[in-house]
């Protein structure tokens, strides 16, 4: 073939950066088909149009859609709204973990921020604690029991602790669990303004957070509930290096 508008398979491999054999599984997913093929040699050739219905398909398996679900798509059997929300769930997924690593590429953060805590449901128990090690080890136990019972949301932080200034040795642990989830110890947290700092090293020096985020609002002149709430970045610790660990402490405004 010679026909310059034309596309070989080598080609559109070459150009979307994938093999011959994943565009030969389109064809048999019957997501696309050759604008021509040769009779003699069997060669497949294609338009602009299909290079680009293939380039579609290949972003949106990397918005992890499956084969079946982009055929759908383009036959117009997609329930466009629960797709939106699926991708809008992804993209928080994403920013959640571009923040992370950004936090820890960054080192200790500097300074304290105002931010605004979006509402989530989560599955809290409320232990007397002291040690680290205790509290280390009933955070991991409430995970295991919340996602047990209702799954985990992985467009929120999944794991948080919060205490009282009047009660700082009773510790509420809290695991983010998907909105639709309903039984005794699930809360629904509304939109919450706070002040927060990157805590970037053991979980001995917390409190110390805490006391700079008292002495922030002081000099701001805002008044705090009380309330203190550590996130952690990577859930309970997955270093063996203490200052590695990240910890994101807020204080709660009224």
């Amino acid at each position: 073939m010679t026909d310059k508008n034309l596309f070989t398979i080598g080609e559109i491999a070459k150009y979307i950066g994938i093999t011959r054999r994943i565009i030969l599984n389109y064809e048999e997913k019957g997501l696309i088909k050759p604008d021509k093929k040769d009779g003699v040699s069997g060669n497949r050739y294609y338009t602009i149009d299909t290079f680009t219905q293939i380039r579609t398909i290949r972003v949106f398996q990397k918005m992890g859609l499956s084969l079946d679900e982009i055929r759908d798509y383009f036959n117009g059997e997609t329930d466009l709204n629960r797709l939106i929300e699926r991708l809008e769930n992804m993209r928080m997924e994403l920013e959640l973990s571009i923040e992370k690593l950004k936090e820890r590429a960054s080192g200790e953060g500097e300074t304290v921020k105002e931010i605004t805590i979006e509402p989530q449901t989560v599955y809290c128990r409320t232990y007397k604690t002291v040690s680290v090690a205790d509290k280390t080890k009933l955070l991991r136990d409430t995970a295991l029991e919340a996602m047990k019972l209702y799954g985990t949301d992985t467009t929120r932080r999944m794991y948080f602790t919060e205490i009282s200034a009047d009660a700082p040795d009773e510790v509420t642990y809290c695991i983010a669990v998907p909105p639709q989830s309903e039984g005794e110890f699930v809360r629904n947290i509304p939109l919450l303004k706070a002040l927060s700092f990157f805590h970037h090293g053991a979980y001995e020096k917390i409190p110390d957070v805490r006391k700079r985020l008292v002495s922030y609002a002081e000099e701001k002149g805002l008044k705090l509930s009380g309330t203190f709430r550590s996130l952690y970045l990577e859930g309970p610790p997955q270093h063996s290096d203490k200052d590695k660990f990240i910890t994101q402490v807020v204080a709660m405004i009224e």
